[in-house]
Formats: C-alpha cells, structure tokens, sequence
C-alpha cells in the first residue's frame, strides 16, 4: 500500500509537469501570435490583432505564466516532500525550490509591469514616426 501511495504522488508530480509544460508551450504561441503581429506592424502591413487584442492577449499570457511558475513551485514542493518520505538526498531539490520561488518573484514583478502600463502602452516595439516625433517635441513625456 505505501509503494502504491509513493508511485501515485510520483506519478501526480509527472503528470502535472506535464500538463505545465503544455501550458508554456501555448503562453509560447500566445508571444508569438503577439510578436507576428508587431511585426506586421512595423512593416506598415495589416495586423491579426487589434490594439486592445493585443493588450489583453499579452496580459493573459503573463497571468497564465504567473499561475504556472505557482504551480511548478507547488509541484517542487511536493518533490521534495516526496523525496523526503522516500529516505533520497533533497539538497539538490532544496535548490530547485529556491529557484522557483525566484521564478514566482520573477513573473509577478512583469505582470506588475504589464499590469500598471495596461492603459498606457500598445506593448509594441514598434513606434510610428508620430510617436516618434511626439517625443522629440515633448521630451518629458
């Protein structure tokens, strides 16, 4: 029974893992939807993304990866725990830990960023030659 309660906590862990990773590979495509479209952008072409799309597809996608540093910490967690009951060496997961919880304060310092600037930036590399010499005349803004 306890051999069976270890394989399913390992098994919880991997399979959590992932469907975590699933879930960065689409915040991946989620960027490079956002990107493709900067670039029509700055090719003077007809953008997929309206401004506000783009806005609220890039905060999405950093809740999403906020939520999935959460998760992937949480699963650490659990490894260690897991590792721990097990009688294994946890240094090593100590440090992955570590690592997480810096990943956690990571994503919450840029959703904050993307957050705060929500109402004030098109999230765009790309300035047209009005903002451009809009900042020339008014270089305070």
């Amino acid at each position: 029974m306890e051999k069976e309660n270890l394989q399913n906590r390992q098994l919880f862990i991997i399979d959590g893992q992932g469907i975590g990773t699933l879930l960065y590979v689409i915040s991946i495509g989620i960027a490079l939807v956002v990107i493709w479209n900067q670039r029509k952008k700055a090719l003077n072409q007809e953008e997929i993304l309206t401004e506000q799309e783009s806005k609220i597809l890039t905060l999405g996608s950093r809740i999403l990866i906020v939520l999935l540093v959460l998760w992937f910490l949480f699963l650490d967690w659990k490894s260690y725990e897991l590792a721990a009951d097990s009688g294994q060496d946890t240094s090593s997961l100590k440090i992955q830990i570590f690592a997480s919880f810096l990943d956690v304060v990571t994503a919450f310092l840029t959703l904050y960023v993307v957050f705060t600037d929500f109402k004030n930036t098109n999230f765009s590399t790309v300035q047209t030659q009005s903002q451009i010499d809009s900042e020339i005349e008014n270089p305070e803004n």
